[in-house]
């Protein structure tokens, strides 16, 4: 009774961690500001404030107060090799999480949905958890495939004096980032706590058959 109230405990905890970093995946690519003009002396940048996405660039102007943005025609057309696999990757993000949601709350001892036989919403919280990991591990590996061609980038530009516009990581790449960490905690803790009630619980053993008694303690009855 007990290990069923920590692991309810757990499923709770991870629904609420895991939701809050399935929904700053949502906002980082909503707001599409991964990387932002560098606030330093190498930036041109005076009158205004500009902003570099996954899907689109935008440009804030200080003086009208406006925002404008560059959307390309074809997502399909020539882009760098991080820019491809970030998108890919995030795309995947969200495929292995979004589905992770309903499967966690279908596992959830706090619910109904289904019945507690044969250990089945451990089963579920189990393959939510593993959904949740993964795409962790995606969005990982997105959030430092992008960070180190930023810096590069950024390094190149500096080391070389060249005039224009540098760019730093921006607000939504650090949404980003605490998505993927909140993810793969949720991930890493609904395995730990369902991986060992989904094992099929052993039959019980059969108690030894009587023994018959020994022929010398058999009393007899014939002549």
């Amino acid at each position: 009774m007990e290990i069923r109230s920590t692991t309810a405990s757990v499923d709770i905890l991870g629904m609420a961690v895991g939701g809050l970093g399935l929904l700053l995946f949502v906002l980082c690519t909503g707001t599409d500001c991964w990387r932002q003009d560098a606030k330093d002396p190498h930036s041109s940048v005076g009158l205004s404030s500009r902003c570099r996405g996954l899907w689109s660039e935008c440009v804030f102007d200080n003086m009208a107060n406006l925002w404008t943005c560059d959307i390309p025609i074809s997502y399909l057309s020539e882009h760098s090799a991080a820019l491809v696999i970030t998108r890919a990757l995030v795309i995947v993000t969200g495929i292995l999480c979004i589905p992770a949601v309903p499967c966690l709350i279908t596992g959830m001892k706090c619910t109904k949905l289904i019945s507690d036989q044969v250990h089945q919403k451990y089963k579920f919280s189990f393959a939510a958890g593993t959904l949740f990991l993964l795409g962790g591990l995606s969005g990982a590996i997105a959030v430092l495939w992008y960070a180190v061609d930023t810096v590069q980038k950024y390094s190149l530009e500096v080391s070389l004096g060249i005039p224009g516009v540098t760019y730093e990581l921006g607000y939504s790449y650090w949404m980003a980032a605490a998505g993927t960490i909140c993810l793969c905690v949720t991930g890493i803790l609904l395995i730990v706590a369902n991986f060992p009630s989904t094992r099929t619980p052993r039959r019980g053993r059969k108690h030894p058959r009587a023994s018959l008694p020994s022929v010398s303690q058999r009393k007899g009855t014939y002549l």
